[in-house]
């Protein structure tokens, strides 16, 4: 289960000061943040609003890389270079993905709950 979300457990470990409880609780947080960004997110790529696309990839950059999250960072990152670039074409399909490595962060919660 843990290759499925890819975290980096150095950066978790310090940001929560080695408390497992704390991890989850940080983990949950993050989650449902990102789910209400990624609906922004897919909203502002419907619209092909190139600025809001950037902004939100950088607040889920952000956020995720904080907690470690890597996957979602990564595509977070890759997200708001494109929309930079105005190259807005394959950032839908890139949103699809974060969405389902969202999803199997919100798998790996509940098995820990």
């Amino acid at each position: 289960m843990n290759d499925l979300i890819d975290i980096d457990w150095e950066q978790l470990h310090q940001v929560s000061e080695d408390d497992p409880e704390f991890e989850l609780e940080l983990l949950t947080m993050l989650a449902e943040d990102v789910k209400i960004h990624i609906d922004d997110l897919r909203q502002a790529v419907a619209s092909r609003d190139a600025k809001a696309i950037a902004n939100e990839a950088h607040y889920i950059k952000g956020a995720s890389a904080n907690v470690g999250i890597i996957r979602i960072t990564a595509a977070a990152k890759q997200i708001e270079a494109l929309a930079r670039q105005q190259q807005l074409e394959d950032t839908a399909a890139i949103v699809e993905q974060m969405a389902i490595d969202l999803g199997s962060l919100e798998t790996y919660i509940a098995t820990r709950n």
